[in-house]
């Protein structure tokens, strides 16, 4: 099967093959949910699962690039995102606050990239404990797919570097409010040589994303390509990429996190002119990062499409500042950002 390089034959494709598969998979681990013992656990899971299931629709997409393998990447994909989801509430839920606690949580992660690695008690700093394998069942399903994947090997490295970045950022994210910006910051320091252009809120941005690891297993699956390739990827997808997908996602949260007094990087920006500035220039790194990949078309397709999918949200459609906002940005995204925007009636149903 070709990758596919117009909008249209895009959108036919998510809405024909790689969402109902995604939901296949999702219905799944929904069933193994609801028999988790115990309740705090359950109810953690179920609701990662219903209140962000869109996450995995918007990630089926990647199963695109793998050809005869497209349903074992969707199958890796929702299992590795549902392991995300369901973290990220258990953190948010916490009222410990403890980072390792969140450190030992998110070790699932890595072992889902390493086939063979030893399951662990993820939930070793935490009272309830007894979640009937379901986390466990997760972390196989990714390493039982990735086994198959012909290109694993070269592309698993980089995978397991960007996943280390999204595990990082999970534990000082959660941690005491007064803690997190200062741990953020340090963090930066450590990688603010190779990213000098970006600030500290931008990084950590960028790191939020898993779309870096589903665009190589999506490669990885095909089983074609280097080692350098896989770096490629890697390095077109993060920082620039992943960096205007939160910050997209931060953009349209912006009300509801400052209601839930969450923690939005958009905030740190000075004023809009600055935000929107930013944005043209993640736009503009994303257009040169990704003119070295393979199947430039449908990477090109993806990011204009992660934008229209953020500002068709109801959260911008509704409020008159920020849709004004909102086409400044489209405006800048290109023609097919405009062509999913205006068709938002057909997208939003990838969300």
């Amino acid at each position: 099967m070709k990758v596919p390089t117009q909008p249209w034959t895009i959108l036919y494709k998510l809405n024909k093959e790689t969402i109902p598969a995604a939901h296949y998979f999702l219905k799944e681990w929904k069933i193994k949910a609801s028999e988790i013992p115990n309740q705090e656990l359950r109810e953690q899971a179920l609701d990662s699962l219903t209140k962000k299931y869109f996450h995995c629709e918007g990630g089926s997409a990647f199963g695109l690039l793998a050809g005869q393998r497209q349903n074992q990447v969707i199958q890796f994909m929702v299992a590795y995102q549902t392991i995300c989801d369901y973290l990220d509430n258990l953190c948010d839920q916490s009222e410990s606050l403890d980072p390792n606690d969140f450190r030992t949580l998110h070790n699932a992660l890595d072992d889902a990239l390493t086939p063979g690695a030893e399951l662990k008690n993820y939930y070793y700093y935490r009272e309830g404990q007894e979640d009937g394998g379901y986390l466990h069942s997760l972390i196989e399903t990714c390493q039982n797919t990735l086994r198959t994947f012909p290109g694993f090997p070269m592309a698993q490295e980089d995978m397991r570097e960007l996943s280390s970045y999204y595990q990082d950022l999970q534990v000082y994210k959660h941690v005491k409010k007064e803690e997190r910006e200062p741990l953020l910051k340090e963090w930066y320091k450590k990688h603010e040589d190779v990213m000098p252009d970006l600030t500290w809120y931008e990084f950590s941005s960028a790191t939020a994303s898993t779309l870096g690891v589903y665009t190589l297993a999506g490669y990885a699956a095909r089983g074609e390509g280097t080692p350098w390739l896989f770096s490629n990827i890697k390095n077109a997808y993060f920082p620039a990429v992943q960096g205007l997908h939160i910050l997209l996602d931060y953009f349209i949260d912006q009300e509801e996190d400052h209601a839930d007094d969450e923690l939005n990087f958009i905030n740190y920006y000075g004023n809009e002119d600055e935000m929107v500035h930013r944005m043209h220039f993640f736009m503009d790194k994303v257009k040169t990062s990704i003119e070295r990949l393979p199947d430039q078309k449908f990477h090109q397709l993806i990011y204009q499409g992660v934008i229209a999918i953020y500002l068709t949200d109801n959260k911008v459609q509704l409020n008159k500042e920020m849709k004004e906002t909102a086409k400044q940005i489209v405006r800048f995204g290109g023609l097919s950002s405009r062509f999913f925007y205006v068709n938002s009636w057909v997208f939003r149903r990838i969300k």
